[in-house]
């Protein structure tokens, strides 16, 4: 499906305020012979067993800053291949729902992922679950397009020792592709519902001997969904466009040097489409806004990537990168036909990031990798609340307000892995330390003396450590089944922020996982993996919103511990007549600890404790199902697939106030492949399912009204590629 960004994974560490919302412990684990690893890539699995002699089915994977396959890794991981990104049609993240269990993934007004993985992350206070692309960690947008993606690597569970924070509950990582040997370029076109039109271009191939380049362009554009009662049309609608260069320079066999060059421009309606339902199972399309939301964010970005082979047995990698997005949003916040508060708000980004590291290659008993890393953040956020007399006949603006904060984020590193093969076992131990800075200075006009005077705002500066460290224990009971044991450790950065005219402090996020699992690939072909994990995740953060006459204020804060446990399971099996079925269940139960005289900080109501009640944003139960046919006709290959997905109840608050029902989806999609061109059309949403994407009851929010999210609706899309 075409919405905005395209898979543009965006995701942001900045203060998304007030558009956006939001030890050691016993473990006993029993393994029965299951194990992680998607349906999505199983499937690729067995089609790979079906082309090599050795019939292994191996898939190569990087989560671990190595090539490596994917079975021999002693974690839970999900690798989804281009093939499946386009028999899929997965054009937005939250399509990735349907392929992983247990994640749970939506798209935010302006197209920012709120990200769940088990159960942890903060879901739009702070990134929880990092993004990357060619391991550089994406924070505004840096575009990976499926055209562009090898594969999307899932990588669940804490990824401190080697991914640092920010990546408390997992990581998401696209491998993009190279330049072939051989010139490979291609056009697309895609048409479909709401006005959709998207136009896609690639070249891709060698230059010389020792140069290949890919380029690619594109535009996407649709039109809106959402009727607005008082201004009489339908909003949402966006535009997308821009382009991605890679560069791959080969000039020996011990040098090469990759270079990404990014840049996106995206502008929507879709800014903030918010609706104010009775309660939190009526499911609406309208809204009432007096003043319509625009967005627009400008992205440049690029990275180096140098690797040296110093000797046969050691390589050196060298990764330079740096990203720049201008961010420019307009919303009114009341969801009223009258004008009362127009609230404009600015967000810039710099990131600068350098990771070197030495790692052995080849074949050893004894694998290392070790490196340093350093990280500079610099974000700048201007508000601007301009208010209004309340008359739509005659609008007056009768004063404006500012709120700027300036926030700069430093990292430094040093990490290490090691790995030991001794027979059939292998044992790893990794770990990784952490120092981080982050300085604040904020002002805010509506901070006044008796006389109306703006008073300063105290500047803050936090400083912190964390140790990340990994232990894990493998056994290879046959070339194709392994068993595995790990304990990982993660954490999101302790940050400051400027709310209610204070700079204040919270707490680091800190997660501990224990997870066992078994991954084999059987015979004729059957992938049956599956994995049992138990995290305890302390300090989870929370963003708490309070209507206070016509401003929206904000209060951050670490609530208490969870505890986060379930068990994953997947199977993929081809069938005969050219089928394939694959399926997977994550079962998840989440709920808090001994968090006692919670007081709810809007309301004040006093809850004697949170113990046992469920925490927000991590569904009981995902599931999902595909069949897939192919079939070859003489050089045309036919293909279908359908995709039913499984969500079960979740909550969206700490007090269990307002719940998500569980709710089902259908995809499907089919295509007519060629030697030249190919002709697709897919159906996202069949059955016109509705469901919140985010609920802030009236509760927690202080409003007399609650605020919802509603999902995208049917959308059907059909394309056609020409390849030459």
């Amino acid at each position: 499906m075409s919405d905005s960004t395209r898979m543009n994974p965006v995701t942001t560490t900045a203060r998304r305020k007030p558009w956006m919302r939001m030890g050691l412990v016993t473990l006993a684990l029993a393994v029965s012979g299951v194990l992680e690893v998607s349906a999505a890539h199983a499937a690729d699995a067995a089609e790979a067993a079906k082309n090599d002699d050795g019939a292994l089915g191996e898939i190569l994977v990087t989560a671990r800053k190595r090539a490596e396959n994917l079975r021999d890794i002693p974690a839970s991981i999900t690798a989804i291949s281009s093939a499946t990104l386009e028999e899929a049609h997965v054009t937005q993240l939250d399509d990735l729902n349907s392929l992983v269990t247990n994640l749970n993934i939506v798209e935010a007004h302006d197209n920012t992922p709120d990200v769940t993985l088990r159960g942890v992350g903060a879901f739009g206070v702070v990134q929880g679950v990092g993004f990357y692309a060619n391991d550089v960690q994406l924070f505004e947008g840096q575009t990976a397009r499926p055209v562009d993606i090898e594969r999307i690597e899932v990588l669940k569970g804490p990824q401190g020792t080697l991914f640092g924070g920010a990546n408390v509950g997992g990581a998401i990582k696209y491998v993009t592709k190279e330049p072939g040997k051989t010139w490979e370029n291609q056009v697309t076109a895609e048409f479909g519902s709401y006005q959709t039109k998207d136009y896609e271009a690639v070249i891709s191939g060698p230059l010389s001997d020792t140069v290949g380049i890919r380029a690619s362009l594109y535009y996407d554009s649709h039109g809106g969904y959402i009727y607005d009662t008082y201004n009489k049309f339908d909003y949402g609608s966006s535009n997308d466009h821009g382009g991605r260069l890679t560069l791959v320079l080969k000039p020996n066999d011990d040098n090469k040097v990759v270079v990404h060059f990014a840049a996106d421009d995206f502008d929507t309606s879709a800014q903030n489409i918010l609706y104010t339902p009775p309660d939190d199972h009526t499911y609406e399309h309208t809204v009432n806004d007096f003043f319509v939301p625009d967005f627009l964010r400008k992205i440049i970005s690029g990275d180096v990537n140098f690797e040296h082979q110093v000797n046969p047995n050691v390589a050196l990698t060298s990764l330079t990168a740096y990203s720049t997005s201008y961010n420019r949003g307009l919303t009114d916040f009341n969801k009223k036909p009258i004008p009362l508060d127009y609230l404009q708000q600015n967000v810039d980004n710099r990131v600068f990031s350098e990771e070197l590291r030495l790692a052995s290659t080849g074949s050893q008993d004894l694998e290392w990798l070790g490196g340093a890393f350093f990280q500079s953040h610099k974000s700048i956020l201007f508000s601007q609340d301009n208010n209004y007399n309340g008359d739509p006949n005659n609008p007056i603006l009768v004063g404006t307000d500012y709120d700027r904060d300036e926030k700069q984020q430093n990292q430094y590193a040093l990490f290490g892995d090691l790995t030991y093969h001794r027979g059939d076992w292998q044992y790893e131990l990794g770990l990784r330390y952490e120092y981080y800075t982050s300085t604040l200075s904020a002002v805010n006009t509506n901070n006044l003396d008796a006389n109306g005077n703006v008073l300063p705002i105290a500047p803050g500066r936090l400083v912190g450590h964390e140790f990340s460290p990994r232990v894990s224990v493998q056994y290879k009971f046959s070339p194709t089944v392994n068993a595995y044991a790990t304990i990982a450790r993660g954490f999101t950065p302790a940050d400051e922020i400027e709310e209610n005219f204070v700079v204040h402090p919270y707490r680091p996020e800190l997660a501990t996982n224990y997870e066992v699992g078994v991954k084999a690939l059987l015979d004729h072909h059957v992938q049956v993996n599956g994995a049992v994990f138990y995290t305890n995740y302390a300090d989870r953060l929370y963003l708490f919103q309070a209507l206070a006459g016509k401003i929206i204020t904000d209060l951050t804060t670490n609530i208490g511990a969870s505890t986060n446990y379930g068990a994953e399971f997947d199977i993929s099996a081809p069938l005969p007549g050219g089928f394939k079925i694959s399926g997977g269940v994550g079962a998840l139960h989440a709920t808090w600890g001994d968090v006692t005289n919670y007081v709810d900080p809007v309301t004040g109501n006093v809850i004697p404790n949170l113990k046992g009640l469920t925490v927000p944003f991590a569904p009981a139960y995902t599931g999902n199902v595909t069949i897939d046919w192919k079939h070859d006709f003489r050089g045309y290959e036919v293909g279908t697939r359908a995709t039913g997905t499984f969500v079960g109840r979740s909550y969206w608050d700490p007090q269990d106030a307002a719940k998500q029902e569980a709710y089902q989806l259908l995809n499907m999609s089919a295509y007519v492949d060629h030697a030249n061109w190919r002709i697709s059309a897919s159906l996202t949403n069949a059955t016109q399912t509705n469901y919140n994407t985010v609920f802030w009851p009236a509760a927690d929010v202080g409003a007399p009204f609650n605020i919802a999210r509603i999902n995208r609706p049917r959308w059907f899309l059909m394309s056609a590629t020409a390849r030459f």
